[in-house]
């Protein structure tokens, strides 16, 4: 049976593991491309990155075009 200081520790060790892990984690810069845009009328545009099975999403104004690529910090994880 636990008492509630080893509960206490159970739960937080790996709750501040997953917190401190992303930063170690080195940061890359990676340009992604245009993938598709949509146009939304007075709403303005939306703008659609895909990377590694990810879409990133930019909001433009309704007279402003998707920018054709888009610089964004990829983290990477090694275990």
């Amino acid at each position: 049976m636990m008492n509630g200081s080893n509960t206490f520790l159970t739960l937080a060790v790996p709750a501040l593991f997953t917190v401190l892990l992303p930063l170690n984690a080195p940061a890359q810069q990676v340009t992604l491309t245009l993938s598709q845009e949509q146009d939304g009328g007075s709403a303005g545009r939306a703008c659609m990155y895909i990377h590694q099975g990810q879409a990133e999403y930019r909001l433009v104004k309704p007279d402003q075009l998707c920018p054709g690529t888009l610089t964004i910090e990829a983290t990477t994880h090694h275990i």
